[in-house]
């Protein structure tokens, strides 16, 4: 029997099997192509080689500068960047005064000057991957522009050089080819068509409308391997959202995995988003909840599942949506991953008739209450919901909602019982239920895994603030002696233990020094 899924699996990542070798002329060119046409693979590179990718908003100047200092993969990609931001300015240069164009070789001086300035910079406060890709596109823009703005009297290639060079600050890698061609054209149309070229260099730049063509001229631009597929245009391509909706429908597993392989390195966003909600909006309200979870769990990037409920617009400000149950639920799980669980609670709700509906909507609402506690006092005062325990979606983070169950039950020993003992006893295992908890938090479902770990570290911080408390012997009154001596007894009053008293005689009696007698 043939169980392979009707849906092929997509492989968009770059194929290069070894770290880019600084003597290899073929790398140098791979490393330009990726930075014009495949910024995608730049990430994957530091990822795959460099140690690993840290996203741009975690990092800083210490830790770049830490980064290039211990990792020579990352260190020599930012070497060969510096080597194409200033070589790759001075040939196109070069062919253009062999064309006969005049160059300004101080702008082209100036030009590269500024894109190694960025690239270094980048490199260091943002990361290599990001540093390398703007800096060899401003630096190869600003030379080319800087280099030829003489003989573009008008200025035409001034405001091509800005339409480029602002595209690459919105990370979009410049076709030099184009932006030499447009600069040209403008020169020749005048001082007035300065700024429609400089307009049409901007959209260019962003929408890169020469890469969407190559998805015309292949048919197959999804294929595994394919070097024409398009992959920094955001126009959507050809029938791209029907057929992602058709694989999600057929094979939801391999059709999430499509997904993220284009939001990871294309720029597709806007059909991927279509073709999700298409497929959602199709399915069985039974599977919907499911659905999202799975989807939730392996998203490349969380804004899909913002998208999900909320209108794709990038030109207004967007809200989440409640008014169909896909929306509602794709809501509840972003919530969840924002640690607003209240609003979490709010989009459930929606869904609670649906399949593994109750069990969100009781999760959330639990998550809610421990997400608000202020003190020891609230933590006891809890009020704790009954938990689901067959069919879950979610057992793994229900385990971890009963660990909270037994910490609150601690709390309450603590605050109520007089035994020092136990409550002490009470406070070590509050507290280990609390460390199991983080020490198993990456087996948590990610859309809470995060809302989960802050609660815990809140709950651990105030039995913290106890901790030396709990156990203490305070005597605030005299401490009555259990013990009454009366008088001696003396002479014949004394009577019995007459055994007792010749044993002590004996212990006397054998040494210079008395016996002490307990």
């Amino acid at each position: 029997m043939n169980n392979k899924s009707p849906v092929p699996r997509l492989d968009l990542a770059p194929k290069l099997r070894r770290p880019l070798s600084l003597w290899n002329p073929l790398d140098y060119l791979l490393l330009l192509y990726w930075v014009f046409y495949f910024p995608q693979a730049l990430r994957w590179y530091v990822d795959t080689f460099g140690g690993g990718y840290i996203p741009a908003k975690e990092m800083n100047w210490s830790k770049g500068i830490k980064i290039l200092r211990q990792n020579h993969i990352q260190f020599q990609l930012l070497f060969q960047g510096v080597v194409l931001t200033i070589i790759t300015p001075i040939l196109i240069c070069l062919f253009l005064q062999k064309l006969g164009l005049s160059v300004n070789w101080l702008g082209v001086a100036g030009g590269v000057a500024y894109g190694v300035a960025v690239g270094v910079t980048e490199d260091v406060a943002v990361g290599v991957a990001g540093g390398v890709a703007g800096g060899v596109a401003g630096g190869v823009a600003g030379g080319v522009a800087g280099g030829v703005a003489v003989d573009v009297r008008y200025g035409v290639a001034v405001g091509v050089g800005v339409g480029v060079g602002v595209g690459v600050g919105y990370g979009v890698a410049v076709g030099v080819a184009f932006g030499v061609v447009l600069g040209v054209a403008g020169g020749v149309a005048g001082g007035v068509a300065g700024g429609v070229a400089g307009g049409v260099a901007f959209g260019v730049a962003v929408l890169r409308p020469e890469n969407w063509l190559f998805s015309l001229f292949n048919l197959n631009y999804l294929m595994n391997g394919s070097f024409l597929l398009p992959r920094i245009t955001i126009l959507s391509l050809p029938n791209l959202d029907s057929r992602l909706k058709k694989w999600l429908l057929q094979d939801w597993e391999n059709g999430i995995h499509n997904v993220n392989q284009l939001l990871a390195y294309t720029r597709q966003s806007i059909p991927v988003v279509k073709a999700v909600n298409k497929a959602l909006e199709i399915k069985p309200e039974e599977e919907i909840i499911w659905s999202i979870s799975q989807l939730a769990e392996t998203t490349y990037d969380w804004k899909l599942i913002y998208f999900t409920s909320a209108n794709f617009d990038v030109s207004e400000r967007t809200y989440t949506r409640l008014d169909t149950s896909p929306r509602a639920a794709a809501a509840g799980f972003w919530y969840l991953h924002e640690k607003q669980p209240t609003k979490a609670t709010e989009a459930f709700a929606v869904v609670r008739s649906l399949l593994y509906g109750e069990e969100m909507y009781i999760l959330a609402a639990t998550l809610a209450e421990f997400n608000e506690v202020k003190d020891l006092d609230s933590i006891a005062n809890l009020p704790i919901l009954t938990f689901p325990t067959s069919g879950l979606l979610r057992p793994t983070t229900w385990q971890t909602l009963d660990r909270f169950v037994k910490v609150i039950e601690d709390i309450k020993i603590i605050n109520h019982s007089v035994s020092r003992v136990s409550r002490s006893s009470a406070l070590n295992r509050a507290s280990g239920e609390l460390t199991t908890i983080l020490n198993t938090a990456n087996t948590l479902p990610k859309a809470e895994k995060e809302l989960i770990i802050d609660i815990a570290n809140n709950w651990q911080q105030k039995l913290l603030q106890i901790a030396g408390e709990v156990g203490k012997v305070v005597i605030d009154k005299p401490v009555n002696n259990p013990y009454v001596i009366g008088d001696p007894v003396m002479g014949n009053l004394f009577i019995g233990r007459e055994d007792i008293m010749r044993q002590l005689e004996e212990l006397w009696l054998r040494g210079i020094q008395l016996q002490s007698v307990v």
